[in-house]
């Protein structure tokens, strides 16, 4: 999820909030597809990454591209993205209210343990979240750093003006980010919901843990953001169980943590891992001279 929300600011430069909402349309086009359609998980994954791509392109014809066009700072761009934001998960709501699927659906998909590890069943869906997850992010990795279009998105990153100068296409740079980005986010929306339930809140629960994410990574850096995630979710999960066994705090504090960590970054390091990186990068150049 935080992948797609660190693409579009580091390719675009548009801190996107509504990627959030993304992540919840995900979550009832695959409750939709598998309690009407007859579709399983794995088949749902395409119809799912496409519409989720999809309206994250209109999204940027409609809105972000006229903002950008009139000169519109980064600031007026997340404003838009929040208004985006609450257009998204009011619809939703007024879909949801028609479906009569009240405050939570689940999608009709059986789990079964496969094993126990350490106390903590491993379900087939969590074997099967589990290795798309890691195939996504070394597809998206391999896309950017070794394939021409790959190169030409960070060039765009880099410097839009001098890439456009060299002769690159920025409206396809967009389209293909914004479906990348959207499109992940959706995937991940339908996973989630096999675990939780779809509701018109998906998005915004799983929005700090996003930004929390994006953050740790320097807000610009891919591999930043994948090791962002990873952080934030030990904290959440594992940080947070030995707290409630040793200290007894409550597990209902776990959404505290993302927020924890983004007042920690911003405060401490706003540059997060990449900027360790990229210092330590300068140490061993400034040694070799």
């Amino acid at each position: 999820m935080a992948l797609g929300l660190t693409l579009t600011l580091a390719i675009l430069r548009i801190p996107n909030i509504a990627h959030a909402e993304y992540v919840t349309i995900g979550a009832y086009v695959s409750f939709t597809l598998i309690n009407y359609g007859g579709l399983q998980l794995w088949q749902v994954i395409v119809p799912s990454f496409l519409t989720g791509g999809a309206i994250a392109i209109v999204s940027y014809y409609t809105v972000f591209k006229p903002l950008k066009k009139r000169g519109a700072s980064m600031f007026i761009l997340m404003v838009a993205s929040f208004a985006l934001a609450l257009i998204f998960r009011y619809i939703i709501y007024t879909i949801a209210g028609i479906g009569n699927w009240g405050l939570g659906v689940k999608p009709k998909i059986v789990t079964n343990a496969m094993f126990r590890l350490y106390g903590v069943y491993i379900t087939d869906i969590l074997l099967m979240a589990l290795p798309t997850s890691v195939i996504a992010m070394t597809a998206l990795y391999l896309f950017i750093m070794r394939t021409r279009t790959g190169k030409q998105m960070r060039a765009v990153a880099e410097d839009q003006d001098l890439a456009v100068a060299s002769g690159i296409n920025p409206e396809k740079i967009a389209v293909i980010t914004l479906m990348i980005s959207g499109g992940l986010a959706s995937v991940a929306g339908s996973f989630w919901v096999i675990f939780t339930h779809a509701h018109p809140d998906v998005g915004l629960e799983a929005l700090l843990r996003m930004i929390a994410a994006s953050a740790l990574g320097g807000f610009y850096s891919y591999p930043g953001t994948v090791a962002g995630a990873i952080i934030v979710s030990f904290s959440e999960n594992t940080i947070m169980d030995v707290l409630n066994r040793g200290f007894g705090l409550s597990l209902a504090l776990k959404p505290l943590m993302p927020m924890a960590i983004i007042i920690l970054v911003l405060i401490t390091r706003p540059a997060g891992l990449s900027g360790i990186v990229l210092r330590r990068k300068r140490t061993l150049q400034a040694e070799g001279e």
